[in-house]
């Protein structure tokens, strides 16, 4: 699975989850067609949360369907990467409800939970929480570390021309 595909879900699985996602874009007053993302097998949308881009997916986990929502940072730094993950794992200490991860070269904030037994404002209250720890923490680590934020068009440059390590 890539950093943002999802897999491939069972529909009754996920009915009810897929409408709490549309009901917490709804309370947001945001068109859920328009933030779906495609190409994918299950269910994944985006909403943007000052300067964070947060993606929401529910997919086949192995004892049914699973909510996972993800942000990301920023890019690991070329130096002092030591240091750099030392303080991932310090904030890591601090948070509640998510964790930080890396897939490949960029940092994530990540959420994930089965959805059996996930109420609305759970579901309103985790993304939330994504979405506020990404936009405290991007810019931050950025600075802390002189790194780049995440950005799909930094990701994209990143790809076509690899980093020397």
């Amino acid at each position: 699975m890539g950093l943002f595909g999802t897999q491939k879900v069972s529909k009754g699985l996920a009915d009810e989850a897929v409408a709490m996602v549309e009901t917490y874009y709804q309370h947001r007053n945001l068109d859920v067609h328009d933030h779906q993302l495609t190409g994918s097998d299950g269910f994944g949308w985006w909403l943007t949360e000052g300067s964070a881009k947060i993606y929401i997916f529910v997919q086949d986990g192995p004892n049914g369907a699973v909510l996972r929502i993800t942000s990301p940072l920023v890019f690991v730094p070329e130096h002092n990467k030591e240091a750099f993950f030392h303080r991932l794992l310090d904030i890591n200490t601090n948070l509640t409800s998510c964790a930080l991860a890396t897939h490949g070269d960029i940092v994530l904030v990540v959420c994930q939970r089965p959805t059996l037994g996930l109420v609305q404002e759970e579901l309103d209250e985790l993304v939330w929480n994504i979405a506020y720890v990404a936009d405290l923490l991007d810019n931050k680590l950025a600075d802390e570390f002189k790194t780049r934020m995440y950005s799909e068009d930094a990701e994209a440059n990143t790809k076509a021309s690899p980093r020397k390590r």
